[in-house]
């Protein structure tokens, strides 16, 4: 992931919000709402967060095409998942349509969308997934005053475990790194594994099955950065130091720019194949943390 910074909400999903909102505020608060959270795909928002991500999905950060990819809710609007795969918890509540779990209110709210890839939105992966931290109660759910809901309804105060791109001063590395093994072997064939550095970066992992991409991220590393490892390690080797340094420069600022793919494991795999006590050798600046690097 890499840190997002949405502009400015757009115009129809503020209509939406307001024409559906008042729509459901005639119902009576049994009522099954699902047929009225919609709206919020309008080509303007799918638009507007595809450019923001520079055509990544958020999650995954792989280039996608516009078309077939969805707009997502980071906190779903038909019934959270309290729980995190593959770790025993209570179970999930049955969905109804008051249901606490539910954050139907912000179907149409510009800070809980985000651009997704097919895969990490589907059931095996993202889905309505959204634990949250021990200790942090889950937002209640509002009712309308005179037709309206106050604004405290969007003040979403919880601590979620699944990491949130857009949040304030977001480093995905202080969560999850990308770390090799079999490194006894020649570098093309290192396997690289997401390794959790905390309990949100744990929960992430899990809940995006983020370790279903090493493939993926082995032939970027291998295709995208390795080759111009081995140069600069010849340049350096035949004491052509300028141009391992140039060289090294101009590996930075392309393979650690906010459109490229897996800019966290394209970090982590700069770190292993050009360790900091050899960049200190050869004057080599180390390589920005992609959380530097603003998506918007």
């Amino acid at each position: 992931m890499i840190r997002i910074i949405r502009r400015d909400e757009p115009e129809p999903l503020a209509r939406a919000r307001s024409q559906q909102l008042a729509r459901i505020a005639t119902l009576d608060p049994s009522a099954d709402r699902s047929a009225l959270l919609v709206g919020y795909k309008h080509a303007e928002v799918k638009a507007k967060l595809y450019a923001a991500q520079r055509k990544k999905c958020a999650w995954c950060e792989v280039r996608q095409p516009f078309g077939s990819s969805p707009v997502e809710h980071m906190r779903p609007k038909d019934g959270a998942w309290r729980d995190v795969p593959d770790v025993p918890r209570k179970p999930r509540p049955r969905a109804s349509p008051s249901s606490p779990d539910h954050y139907w209110w912000l179907t149409w709210t510009w800070g809980n969308l985000l651009f997704s890839c097919v895969r990490c939105n589907d059931q095996g992966h993202k889905a309505n997934y959204f634990p949250l931290a021990p200790g942090s109660a889950a937002q209640a759910e509002p009712s309308f005053v005179d037709g309206v809901l106050p604004a405290e309804a969007f003040d979403t105060a919880e601590s979620p475990l699944l990491l949130d791109p857009t949040e304030a001063d977001f480093d995905f590395l202080d969560h999850v790194r990308w770390e090799p093994s079999q490194t006894g072997l020649a570098r093309r064939l290192w396997l690289w594994t997401p390794m959790a550095q905390s309990a949100r970066g744990d929960a992430t992992i899990r809940i995006l099955r983020l370790a279903e991409l090493a493939e993926e991220v082995q032939a970027h590393l291998v295709r995208a950065i390795l080759p111009s490892i081995e140069e600069i390690e010849d340049h350096m080797a035949s004491d052509r130091r300028a141009a391992g340094v140039e060289r090294w420069s101009t590996l930075l600022a392309r393979a650690l720019t906010p459109a490229e793919p897996f800019t966290a494991a394209t970090w982590c795999g700069l770190q292993a194949w050009m360790p900091q006590p050899r960049r200190d050798a050869w004057g080599l600046p180390s390589p920005p943390r992609p959380s530097l690097l603003v998506s918007g």
